[in-house]
């Protein structure tokens, strides 16, 4: 199987960045510790301001699906829900 790289881009409603970053820094500590789990971090859009871009490389899909469904996932989503406008999930295939 080949690994899934990942490129997020949350859409934060305004007022809420710092709240929103805050709480999926402590998501992400969680997420760092799955099985297939090899990179995630994230970053702030220069170019938009309430734009949080996260990074991800997973082992395979099935540990990305596994993620997706989790616990911790579905926790953090049901907070998520209330700090966002939405989330844009591209999925990448390396060129080399």
């Amino acid at each position: 199987m080949s690994k899934i790289f990942l490129f997020v881009a949350i859409d934060v409603r305004p007022g809420k960045y710092e709240e929103f970053v805050e709480g999926l820094t402590k998501h992400i500590s969680v997420i760092r510790t799955e099985s297939g789990c090899e990179f995630i971090d994230i970053y702030r859009d220069t170019q938009k301001e309430n734009v949080v871009n996260v990074w991800e490389i997973w082992s395979d899909r099935p540990s990305w699906d596994a993620h997706m469904v989790n616990q911790n996932s579905k926790e953090w989503q049901s907070v998520a829900k209330d700090l966002v406008f939405g989330e844009m999930i591209t999925v990448m295939d390396p060129l080399s």
